[in-house]
């Protein structure tokens, strides 16, 4: 599938954030939306919080489009941090969401890529992030992409938490780098 990728504009807050909702709920409400998705998904994943995401100094949102459709995204922390419960440290990559329909296309790869690249670009060793544990596809994707699981976390909504595998891969040194 042909895709142009570009980096995100603050005006493009409200086709990621409908995207957001869509892969989320997709990935989690498998029985149902239940009242803690919904409230994540719209509060979350809504688009005044997308549009205060987009103005972060180091967050970068690098979009997947086929012609005038959004088909995907990656939001990246360009920031040292350090992943929850190793000395892994490095940017984070907070989501990234294909289209349900779009998926094993080679999307996700591309937007990936060019992640670790504004990481490279930013001197940061590493790319890490979390997934839910029970999101095979996921976690397969990342796996073949060289991200190896250095631990797990929590995380939770509305009283219901989540188990999320915790992944990491170094990224190469350029030349030239200290």
């Amino acid at each position: 599938m042909n895709v142009a990728l570009r980096l995100a504009a603050a005006t493009d807050a409200e086709r990621i954030a409908a995207l957001a909702i869509q892969v989320f709920l997709d990935t989690y409400a498998t029985e149902g939306v239940r009242p803690d998705l919904a409230t994540e998904a719209l509060g979350h994943y809504g688009t005044d919080a997308f549009r205060s995401r987009l103005i972060e100094a180091r967050r970068r949102f690098v979009l997947g489009e086929r012609g005038p459709g959004l088909v995907g995204f990656a939001e990246v922390i360009l920031q040292a941090s350090v992943a929850p419960g190793s000395t892994v440290f490095g940017a984070e990559l907070a989501r990234l969401y294909v289209q349900p329909k779009a998926q094993a296309r080679g999307i996700g790869r591309a937007l990936l890529q060019r992640s670790e690249g504004l990481a490279e670009e930013a001197g940061l060793p590493a790319v890490w992030l979390t997934a839910w544990e029970h999101n095979s596809g996921a976690l397969a994707f990342y796996a073949k992409q060289g991200y190896e699981t250095i631990g797990a976390a929590r995380y939770e909504f509305q009283g219901r938490r989540y188990t999320n595998h915790v992944l990491a891969r170094r990224l190469p040194r350029r030349v030239g780098a200290a």
